[in-house]
């Protein structure tokens, strides 16, 4: 199936669009210094606290899918581990901007 003229109209104004607010959010974010020391080092040790909790979860949910095999639990566990992730990382994330 070739691409169209349309299709290709679209990509190209989607990736102008996402690169224009992309522009604007650092302009804005450099602006109020959201892209400092202190903001990097909160985020980077969110990350870390938030995959490690969520490695951890992965090992429990592996053993889980080794006993208990079946495709409806694989999805459920693999949800659930992203939201895992999501979770720590937002409470990391809070609990780091409180400390540092």
């Amino acid at each position: 199936m070739l691409p169209t003229l349309e299709s290709i109209a679209g990509f190209i104004t989607g990736a102008g669009i996402v690169l224009l607010l992309a522009f604007i959010y650092f302009k804005k974010g450099n602006k109020q210094r959201k892209f400092d020391e202190r903001y990097e080092q909160v985020n980077a040790k969110a990350i870390k606290f938030s995959w490690i909790s969520t490695l951890i979860v992965l090992l429990f949910m592996w053993l889980g899918v080794l006993i208990y095999e079946g495709a409806k639990l694989a999805f459920l566990l693999s949800v659930s581990a992203y939201g895992v992730l999501l979770i720590t990382f937002g409470v990391a994330h809070f609990v780091y901007n409180r400390r540092l």
